[in-house]
């Protein structure tokens, strides 16, 4: 049995457009997931490239008539 290009068109159609409206049920149940993943990646990246808070400590300053450099 087979069957003719021009023939399958509509079953190919209809293939498409059953996908089509199964992708459009399924995507609002999906959107929370996906908020909540790029809710928790920001958070990761922000905490990632967040500039580090330290201190710089400048009480210890080097004598420097202490050091000599011989040639």
């Amino acid at each position: 049995m087979t069957i003719g290009a021009l023939a399958a068109l509509p079953i190919v159609g209809d293939v498409v457009k059953t996908a089509g409206d199964i992708t459009k049920s399924l995507l609002p149940l999906a959107q929370p997931f996906a908020d909540v993943a790029a809710k928790t990646l920001g958070k990761m990246l922000d905490q990632a490239f967040e500039p580090t808070k330290k201190s710089v400590d400048y009480s210890n300053t080097l004598e420097l008539g202490n050091r000599t450099l011989k040639f």
